[in-house]
Formats: structure tokens, sequence, C-alpha cells
């Protein structure tokens, strides 16, 4: 029996060994529990951020070329302040001339919507009515909007004189390209500026709307 009662104070003591870190345990989950509730709370502890789907990358850009190119003709008015009037009056014309030709237009408009982006090449020749003939090559940048309004900026090269003697100018035109269903007709206005006086062109014509690709 002395045996026996010798072992109880021992029994106690691994129990109390076993059971302690068991609380210490708990005590201490519901302390940081509290803890980071309240700091949560008060703002001392930033929030987690949520997760976010990845991002998907923007689509490219797609678009359409077509090919507007189609003849042109109109007339060209020369002011009387410059040496373009007086060579056309001292080679037998007047201030005003018939101008045939063809334009090489080259379109590129996004399947989005929105402005198209113009690019015009324009080889004339003018004064057939007086039995001369005139050449002349415009180059346009220019932007069509849905609309059909259109304007562009462009250099200008004219031969005006029987020796060959080439004039040159920076070109501003505006207009409107009307479809019917397919077919183009572009109605244009264009002043023509340099040092030798400044003329006016107005321009008519029709393409057939082609897709380049």
């Amino acid at each position: 029996m002395k045996t026996a009662w010798v072992w109880v104070p021992v029994l106690m003591s691994v129990m109390l060994a076993t059971s302690r870190p068991v609380i210490a345990a708990d005590q201490t989950t519901d302390s940081s529990v509290h803890f980071l509730r309240a700091s949560l709370e008060s703002g001392d502890v930033a929030a987690v951020p949520e997760s976010q789907p990845p991002m998907e990358p923007e689509p490219p850009v797609r678009f359409r070329e077509r090919d507007l190119s189609g003849p042109r003709f109109g007339i060209t008015i020369a002011g009387g302040d410059g040496s373009v009037y007086r060579d056309l009056k001292d080679h037998g014309m007047g201030p005003v001339i018939s101008q045939f030709g063809w334009q090489f237009e080259h379109q590129v408009a996004p399947l989005g919507g929105g402005p198209q982006l113009v690019t015009e090449i324009i080889p004339f020749f003018g004064g057939v009515e007086y039995g001369k003939f005139i050449p002349s090559l415009t180059m346009v940048l220019g932007v069509r909007l849905p609309s059909g309004a259109e304007f562009g900026v462009g250099p200008s090269f004219t031969v005006v004189s029987s020796r060959g003697k080439m004039s040159a100018g920076l070109v501003l035109a505006g207009g409107k390209t009307i479809d019917y269903g397919g077919v183009c007709i572009p109605m244009n206005l264009a002043v023509s500026l340099n040092q030798k006086g400044t003329r006016f062109t107005l321009t008519a014509g029709y393409a057939i709307r082609r897709a380049s690709r």
C-alpha cells in the first residue's frame, strides 16, 4: 500500500505536465484570434487582397484595305495675282482650264468603325479645250470620316510653260464621298498655294469599291 501511495503524486505530476501545453495552446490561439480581429477593425493590419482573375490581352485592331481608284475630271481656276495666270494668258489660254485624269486611291478602314486613312495619287492633264497639254501630279494624305466628309494635304507639281519648267505647291483638299451600294462618287475642292499664285481645282468622278485584301 505504501508503494501505491508513492505513485499517486507521480501520476498527478505527469497529468498536470501533459495538460498544461494544451491549455496554453488554447489560450494562445484565442488571444491571437482576438488580436487579429482587433487589428483588422482598427486598420493596423492591411486586409488580405481578394484574388482577381487574370486580365485578358486586348484583341488586335482589325482593318480592311480598299482600292477606290477611278477616273476624275474637273476644272482649275488660276488666280489673277500670280505668274501662273500670266503664263496661261501668254499661251492663249484663259484662267479656267479643264482637267482629266485618274485617281489612284488606297484606303485603310478599321472594322470596328471610325475614320478611314486615305492615300491618293492623282495625275492630271489639262487645257485640252485650248489644244494644249498641261500635266500635273498631286499626292494627298487624308482622312475620311464615316459620314463621307474628307480632308487632306500634300504636294503638287505642274508644268505650265512650253519650256518644261515645273511649278510646285502645297495642296489643301476637302470634300465628300457619297456611297451608292459600293459605287463611290467623290466631290472635292483643292487649293494649291505657291509663290506663283493660287489655283482652285474642283473635281468629281466615280470609283467601284474593291477590297485589296
